[in-house]
């Protein structure tokens, strides 16, 4: 046996079980915390996106000033249900914090369960089989290959068993084949498929890539996740992790931003995605005179690719769904040419479509400054043309596919050049994005990225995103119901649920920087206790204890008024009146 990785596992085994970060000391702000009386029901398949077209909440409040704000909520109309993979985040293969028992505990006590692995754009150049990379855009050396030893697949794998409901949205690589010669190969995918949720039993033969590399069958791939390593390593022991039971990882994306593969001219230097379906030349401007565009990258070929992938994938296990990679409609150009394409080609293979939304309003006069007022417009401002745009690709390419179609959103964030003058903004746009994307129905939801871009720093200390993201938490777990909730002021938005326990809940979010608020709402369609229990994270937060503070409320009811602070989020729970 291989005894440094099989120590290496156990220890890590043992930290996530004795361990927990100190800065949760005070409170873990779980479900319970949040007074939850029962746990809400575990079923995969809840919020499945059929109901993704729904107007954004709030989109009609048009009131400038927050001072007076009436909400109106009518817990009788269903806007969706809170998906099992929406609580989701970025990470990388190269993140030296990512197989952590810290990690566990604070992604556990923010209910987030799904991880995207293995990265941005490092998919389009990674190998799961082999944790190597292709070499990037023809030079000698890999870019992108400064793996983390310890983040390969069998070591994320673990990871995954020890979060909560742990699962995975996965990027395969549809840039480059193993051999680092062409594009990516349906083969190779299919064997991911096979370890991940095949059975060691089944006989299924994968077959030879285009290389001629042989992808054996799918027992085998399975074989080697069930066992324990050998005592001579054959290059594979880091996928023998002794895990008989399949992972059941079901969301498959077919690579990562294929549409920056330089075959549009607005690329330059090779583009910013690994995509060898078309050689580069030398040097990046010589590749932009032979990949401008070249029809191997066209949008139509990386459709028909993407209807390779998933028959290939599909063949291994029908249950998973497949995803295609297409351009945010409410904020790129190029979307009009490529989402179409992409769409006509493979509309009927797929379950589901990736989007990425990354704010980038920048204030002059040097262009260097975060727009944050822009920033929490976005939500409202954005969405609903996202939605409409997709609603029409659905009914235009998907067939009878169309009404189960669905959409994720695997990168969403700020632009990581931009400088953020208030970062308690990162937080208040997470907890909207998350809870309107949410209403909109999506399957997956990731802050782009785990450490970094105000989520968690290198010593795995929270920042605003997560501390907005875990206030979503506290307002709505997997499978409770999103309900309709109207505010009368655009810089006032209010998102409501029902929980599994029957109660209500209200989240509030002031996006005033120093106007406080005091709203009057009205709940429809259930009798309410005139008792509940109120938390409030923002600007003003606590810098001396746990800054999510919870205090209990008297005298409220289906009536009452609230203040909320500036740049704060506020959310209520209260029991319903039996």
């Amino acid at each position: 046996m291989n005894t440094q990785l099989f120590l290496a596992q156990c220890i890590f085994a043992v930290l996530i079980i004795v361990s927990s970060p100190g800065a949760l000391a005070q409170a873990d702000a779980s479900g319970d915390w949040a007074g939850q009386t029962s746990a809400p029901s575990v079923v995969h398949n809840a919020g499945n996106g059929s109901r993704w077209d729904h107007e954004v909440a709030n989109a009609a409040g048009n009131s400038a000033s927050v001072a007076n704000v009436k909400i109106t909520i009518d817990v009788s109309k269903l806007r969706n249900i809170v998906a099992y993979r929406a609580f989701g985040i970025h990470t990388s293969v190269h993140d030296n914090n990512l197989v952590s028992p810290q990690v566990v505990s604070l992604l556990n006590a923010a209910a987030i369960n799904t991880l995207r692995y293995p990265g941005g754009e490092y998919a389009d150049t990674y190998h799961w089989s082999t944790y190597k990379a292709t070499q990037w855009q023809g030079d000698k050396t890999p870019k992108n290959g400064d793996y983390t030893p310890n983040n390969n697949f069998g070591f994320f794998v673990r990871l995954l068993d020890y979060i909560k409901n742990g699962t995975a949205v996965i990027t395969v690589n549809y840039g480059s084949n193993l051999a680092g010669t062409g594009g990516g190969d349906p083969e190779e995918a299919a064997a991911w498929v096979s370890y991940c949720n095949g059975d060691p039993s089944d006989n299924k033969v994968i077959g030879k890539d285009s290389t001629g590399y042989d992808w054996k069958t799918v027992g085998y791939w399975a074989t080697l996740r069930a066992s324990l390593p050998l005592g001579d390593d054959d290059g594979f022991n880091m996928l023998r992790i002794q895990h008989p039971k399949p992972l059941d990882i079901k969301y498959w994306e077919i690579g990562n931003e294929v549409y920056s593969n330089d075959y549009f001219a607005d690329d330059s230097n090779g583009g910013s995605a690994e995509d060898l379906h078309s050689p580069y030349a030398a040097n990046g401007k010589d590749s932009d005179k032979i990949r401008h565009g070249n029809v191997a990258l066209s949008p139509a070929a990386y459709g028909k690719g993407v209807t390779a992938f998933a028959k290939a994938m599909k063949a291994v296990d029908s249950g998973i769904k497949i995803g295609a990679v297409l351009f945010n409609p409410a904020d790129e150009k190029r979307a009009a040419e490529w989402n179409p394409a992409v769409m006509a080609e493979c509309g009927n293979a797929v379950d589901f479509v990736i989007l990425h939304w990354h704010i980038a309003n920048l204030l002059p006069p040097d262009w260097k400054n975060l727009d944050e007022a822009a920033l929490l417009r976005s939500p409202q401002e954005v969405l609903p043309k996202m939605g409409s745009e997709l609603f029409d690709l659905f009914h235009k390419y998907s067939g009878d596919n169309a009404s189960k179609m669905q959409f994720v959103v695997s990168e969403v964030g700020t632009t990581p050049f931009a400088k953020v003058t208030t970062p308690v903004t990162q937080g208040l746009f997470a907890a909207d994005a998350y809870a309107s994307l949410m209403e909109m129905g999506a399957a997956n939801i990731d802050w782009d990225e785990l450490h970094g871009s105000y989520f968690l720093d290198d010593r795995n200390i929270q920042g605003p995103v997560y501390y907005g993201i875990q206030m979503v938490h506290l307002f709505a777990n997997m499978n409770d119901q999103l309900v309709e909730a109207k505010s009368s002021a655009a810089a006032l938005t209010v998102h409501a649920s029902k929980r599994a326990d029957g109660s209500i809940a209200v989240m509030l979010i002031n996006k005033s920087p120093k106007e406080k608020s005091t709203v009057k709402l009205q709940v429809a369609g259930a009798q309410l206790a005139s008792e509940g229990v109120r938390f409030n994270w923002g600007l003003s937060s606590p810098t001396d204890k746990y800054p999510v503070t919870r205090e209990p409320m008297t005298g409220i009811g289906n009536t009452f008024s609230v203040d909320v602070p500036p740049y704060t989020i506020t959310n209520i729970v209260i029991q319903a009146r039996h």
